[in-house]
Formats: structure tokens, sequence, C-alpha cells
């Protein structure tokens, strides 16, 4: 009945994803940017063109001189072009980026992923920037360089993965900037916007951007669909080629998401993020992108809901960098709306993710929980993890990214089931390949299926898509008092050691979470294993474990303690074996803590039940057993789960009944 209970669920996710894509298609808002479709057209017959045509660069240096000012200062390419158009540059500083310029171009054309699109937008930007500067002979060269680019740049393409959009836009940026002058100008634009975006991009929007979730590993994503966001815009204001209206659900609802991302508070005068996938905890200028992003987005779809939610967020960029972003992208505000309105969860079901927070102070409590699939080698294998968040990581992912992507720390620690707020049921027998260092052998970490199956598009992901399923959010129902979520991760696991990993949580706002899971062993000897990741070593006394980071606290209360024991680990190390990481860039904001919890009597079919609260003075939880239902109580609420999928949420007096269902949002 319980598995039963589970495919239903999943069934009733699928059609009501179909519904979704219907529905939001009809509550689309209509466009209505300030700076109209095309109005750039005639820019193309002069220069510079990118990253806008001069005379908007004059009318911006007008109306914005402090920021101009502050430009000024930067001293890199995009700032002292941007100078040259306003009111000239000296010849010492056009030589500089010019030399540099034919350096890269005298180097011959390359394939290499990353380094070759940003050899690329070097040129063209230069080329644009400080056209006056270049001799005839030398812009020749200059195009003849990026055209040969155009057949020998094969890397970096994608449907899934970040460097795409990165070149979309480059690409782009290479067309504008020599239109007029080269005639592969408009093979560039082509290239970008049919090949690129049409048949690779756009395709996995629409297939898995409800809810604004794209495929990347998340901290990859928040960079990548800057780039993406920029290149079409550029596009739809010199030849009005609209981007947007292709996949109007994906773009508008991430809008919403970028609403929940967000940890609560700001650190260095801008928002900071969970590292999602590869990534880091340290302040750099991604910190930065979604603002950037949701700021072009919020004013295509100007005086919308979702821009005016947008407006309420809006801020100065935390640096100069980022204030040159502003100073080229940025408009007037939109009339502010109350973001205390503003939904307390939001749910991107096509990627498996989901963001609540316990209210909209930056004191509030945030849960991160994902159950999906991986989709490219910047995801890691964390089906059914969270993260749980209040003033500092509290509940948090572990290991560190380096440039050796698959080094033994990576392949065997960061991006594996161990290094995540998951479960672990380890057969001692299992052999495990990661598709990140090209099917080698790796080690029993007890976790998911590490062998994932990439595609390159769309049409190719659905072949090996079944392959590569870990899970899917089976019920979600986000109400004021609190947000009931639950994942299947059972195909995440080889088949052969487990029949059932299922995930429900319950967030009791403002501070506490109520999470239940139940996970079925072929075998009771296969040791299952609850984890929870923390910066400093928690303080455990019997059911009870506090974990601190700075001003943050979580108090975690096992209420099936008398059937599992608790430990306290360091490290990286799991059966004997210790995965270091070969840099250490991030030590300072790195876990190397975890709680583990496991069964004292080996059984096939387990439990694990606990309450965790980020309040400074928790309440103390108890066990609730009733007619076949277990669950918690403690204060004013209660908490029950079926059986079966589902079960009641009690708050001061009031019951509300949870289903194995999905409800999406208005954004969702």
């Amino acid at each position: 009945m319980h598995q039963k209970m589970i495919c239903t669920a999943v069934l009733v996710w699928a059609a009501m994803g179909m519904n979704l894509s219907a529905q939001g298609a009809d509550a689309m808002p209509k466009p209505a940017p300030s700076i109209k479709s095309g109005a750039w057209a005639d820019g193309l017959k002069d220069h510079p063109r990118i990253p806008a045509p001069r005379a908007y660069l004059l009318y911006l240096a007008k109306a914005m001189p402090s920021e101009y000012a502050e430009l000024k200062s930067e001293g890199d390419l995009l700032s002292a072009g941007i100078v040259n158009a306003v009111e000239g540059a000296p010849k010492a500083t056009a030589d500089k980026y010019v030399n540099s310029a034919l350096a890269i171009v005298a180097k011959g054309a390359k394939n290499e992923h990353q380094s070759t699109w940003i050899d690329m937008e070097t040129v063209a930007q230069t080329y644009d920037l400080f056209y006056a500067s270049i001799s005839t002979t030398d812009r020749a060269k200059i195009i003849a360089w990026l055209n040969s680019e155009l057949g020998a740049f094969t890397n970096d393409e994608g449907a899934f993965h970040n460097s795409t959009m990165s070149k979309i836009h480059v690409y782009l940026e290479v067309a504008y900037a020599t239109w007029g002058e080269n005639p592969k100008a408009a093979d560039f634009r082509n290239y970008a916007l049919g090949k690129l975006y049409e048949k690779l991009v756009l395709p996995v929007l629409k297939e898995y951007g409800a809810g604004g979730g794209y495929t990347e590993g998340g901290w990859y994503t928040r960079g990548c669909l800057f780039k993406l966001v920029q290149g079409l815009e550029l596009a739809r204001r010199f030849d009005k080629y609209d981007g947007f209206a292709q996949a109007p659900q994906f773009f508008y609802q991430r809008l919403a998401y970028e609403m929940l991302q967000p940890y609560p508070g700001m650190k260095s005068g801008t928002e900071f993020y969970a590292c999602e996938g590869d990534g880091s905890n340290l302040y750099s200028i991604a910190q930065e992108y979604p603002r950037l992003t949701r700021n072009i987005l919020a004013q295509y779809w100007r005086s919308s809901p979702l821009a005016r939610f947008m407006s309420a967020k809006n801020r100065r960029g935390s640096n100069a960098g980022t204030r040159l972003f502003d100073f080229i992208w940025a408009e007037a505000p939109d009339t502010k709306a109350d973001i205390k309105t503003f939904p307390l969860a939001h749910a991107a079901l096509g990627i498996g993710k989901v963001y609540a927070r316990g209210d909209w102070s930056d004191e509030a409590s945030w849960l991160r929980f994902e159950c999906g699939t991986p989709f490219t080698v910047h995801d890691h294998l964390e089906s059914g993890n969270f993260e749980i968040f209040r003033r500092e990581m509290l509940a948090c992912e572990s290991g560190e990214i380096s440039t050796q992507w698959d080094s033994s720390h990576e392949v065997n620690w960061m991006i594996r089931t161990v290094a995540h707020n998951c479960i672990l049921v380890y057969n001692p027998d299992e052999k495990f390949v990661s598709s990140r260092d090209h099917g080698e052998a790796v080690a029993n970490d007890g976790g998911q299926l590490a062998d994932i199956h990439f595609a390159p598009d769309l049409a190719s992901w659905k072949q090996v898509a079944q392959s590569n399923d870990h899970g899917h959010i089976v019920a979600y129902d986000n109400q004021p008092a609190f947000l009931y979520v639950a994942g299947d991760s059972t195909k995440a696991y080889d088949r052969a050691k487990v029949s059932l990993v299922l995930r429900q949580i319950v967030f009791i706002r403002p501070h506490t979470f109520v999470i239940y899971d139940h996970v079925n062993s072929t075998r009771a000897d296969y040791q299952k294993s609850w984890l929870l990741h923390c910066m400093n070593e928690p303080k455990i006394e019997g059911n009870v474990f506090v974990v601190a980071n700075g001003k943050g606290k979580l108090t975690g209360q096992s209420l099936w303690s008398e059937k599992t024991k608790i430990a306290a680990i360091n490290g990286y190390t799991y059966h004997g074996q210790t995965f270091e990481p070969t840099s250490g860039r991030q030590i300072s904001t790195l876990a190397k803590w975890r709680i583990e919890e496991n069964p004292e009597a080996p059984v096939k079919d387990d439990v694990f039940l606990h309450v965790l609260q980020t309040e400074d003075s928790p309440v103390k939880a108890a066990l609730v057993q009733k007619s076949g239902s277990m669950g918690a109580a403690g204060g004013n609420w209660e908490v029950l789960f079926d059986n079966n999928l589902g079960g009641t949420v009690t708050i001061d007096g009031r019951a509300t009944t949870i289903k194995g269902i999905v409800k999406p949002g208005e954004f969702e």
C-alpha cells in the first residue's frame, strides 16, 4: 500500500506539471519593458554597440554622474571602454587594450573549455569599444580570427551546462560588435540563437523549468543565467529577437525563485547563497549575479506582480564591479509590493527543489530541500538532501571544489551522498563507478548511484532519463503556518539494496522542522545512516544534539533514539578511508563535522524521526504514536505521519490533513 501511494503521488505530480504549464501560460503578464524591442537597431551603424550604443552611454553618464565617476576609476576593459565612448580615452589606455586583444589573435584559434569564449569576449569588446584606435589592417585580423573560431570552437555546447549560456552571450557580442563589417556577423547571431538557444537550452527550460528552475548545479546556475539574460536582452534591443517570450514561464517564475533562494539577511552588503553542487561558501562576484539577473527580468515584466516584489528587494551593488553592471542595465525600479505578502516557500518542481523560510525578517529560519536528478557534472548525488540556515549555516553541505574536479576528494567525498544531509544504506559488496572520473571505480560510501549518463541535449537525455532518475517531489503543500514537502529518493540507490527511501518534512513556522524518514532495505544487515553536516563539533547528550555556528543554533532531538545510536564524526572519512581536498582555499568555511545516527538492531524496515529547532530556547518535543501513525508534539503543535504518505498537522488546536499530492502555488 505504501509504494502504491507513492506511485500515485508521482502520477499526480506529473499531471499537475502538465496543468502547470497551461496555467502558467494563461497567467503570464504581458511584457512591458521601458526600452522597446529593436530600440537600439540604429546603434549598429556606429561604435560602440556593446554593452550599449554610444548615445545610450552618454545618457547614462549624465543621468548617473556618481556611478559614472566610480566607473572611471575601475580600470578594466569594459569600464575603460565606456569612458572611451563617453569622453575619449588616452592613447596609452587604448593601446594597452588593443595590444592585449591582438596578442590573443596572434595565438590563433583554439577550442578550450571556457578560456576560448573568454578570449573571444575580450577581443570582441576591444574591437567595439576601441574601434577608432584599431588600424584597418588590425580590424581585419580581428574579424578573421573571430570567424576562425566560429568553426574551431566546438566545445561548451551542452544543453544542461553553464558554459553554453556564456557562449550564447559572447557570440551575440561578437555579432553585434562586428555587424556591418563582418560578413559572418549574422552567422554568429544565428548560431547563438538558433543552434545554442533554440535547439539546446530552450527545450530544457520548457521541459524542466517550472518554477524557474534550471538543471545546472545551483551555484553555477546563478552565474550562467546572468550571461544568458544579458545576451537575450541584447538581441531584443538590437534586432527585436525576444528570447524571453519563448520561455515566459521559466523566466517570469525565476523571479519568484530568486525571492526564496538566498539565505535570510545579508553579508558584505550582498545576499549569500548555499553551494548547491560544485561551488564555494566564499564571497565572490557570483553572489551578485542573481540580483543582476532579476533586475533585467523585472524590467522586462515591468509593473507585473513579481517585478513589484523584486522592487522591494532592490538595493545597491555591493562592490564597484557589480555596480558597473548596474550602470549598464539597471533602470528605475517599480512601485514596491509588500514583501511580507509574498509566499514563504517556492518550488521548482521540474528539477525537484524547494526553498522555504519562516518569515520575511533577516532572522528567519530557512530550508532548502531537493529531491531530483543530477543533470550535469556539477550536480551532486544528494536526492533527499536538506539544508537549514538561521543567522549562519547550521545543517549544511560538506567538501570543497578545487581546480581538479575529478580528484579523489571530489569523486569520493564532495559530490557523494555521504557529504550531504541524506540517508546511507551500506552494502559492503556494492561497487561504485563515477561519471566524473570517466567510469573508474570509487569508494563505497553507502550512498546513491554515482554513474550518471550525462547527455548533450534534451532528446539524448530522454533516452537515458529513466536510468538517471534519482527521485521526485511527491508532496508539496505550502500553508501560512507550515510547509509540508516529501521526496521519494528510492531510485537514487541500487535497487539491490533498497526498496524505499522516503523523506517527509513539516516546517512549522517560524523555527521548527519535523523530519520523518522511512527506509526499507533488501537485507537487514545493510546498515542505514542518517546524516547531518555542520561547521563545528556538535554536542550530543542522549537523544539531543546541538549544533552552533556563530549566532546560529540548531537543536535536534531523535525521537526514535531507543532504537538508534548517535555519534559525532570529524573529517572526510568513512569505512577507514579519508579523502582530504587537494587545496585549502575555502578551509575557513568548510564543514568537517557530521552527526551520524544508526539503528541499534539490524532490520529491513527502519524509520528515523527528528525534530530540529532553530529557536534560542527550543521546546522539548515528545514521540507520539496514534492508531498506526507516528510523529512528534511540542509546545502548541503536533505532527503525525500516516503509514502511507501524508498525515496530520495540528497547530493551536487546529488540525490540517496533509496528503501525498503536489499543490503548486501562484508562481510555481
